[in-house]
């Protein structure tokens, strides 16, 4: 099997995953652990371009992405990349 990288821009917030739950839907599979202090697992809340929006774990989610930088917010919107940031 080939590797591959794939490139995409996303928009995302930090966000626990029981917060994900209770404001915008439930995880399949997965089942949230609530810490002493109320919260969940680090994560964050991920909306890709066609609207779909997800949860990702703080680790995962760091690995695959960084945040856009200002020079490359200016080139997307040059660009007319349809998502907006």
């Amino acid at each position: 099997m080939d590797c591959y990288i794939g490139t995409k821009i996303v928009k995302a917030e930090p966000m626990d995953d029981v917060t994900f739950v209770l404001k915008v839907r439930e995880i399949p599979g997965r089942v949230p652990t609530v810490e002493a202090d109320g919260r969940g697992a680090p994560g964050y809340l991920v909306r890709y371009e066609d609207g779909y929006t997800s949860w990702s774990p703080r680790d995962t989610f760091e690995r695959a992405y960084r945040r856009v930088t200002d020079a490359e917010a200016a080139l997307i919107v040059i660009a007319q990349v349809p998502f907006p940031l």
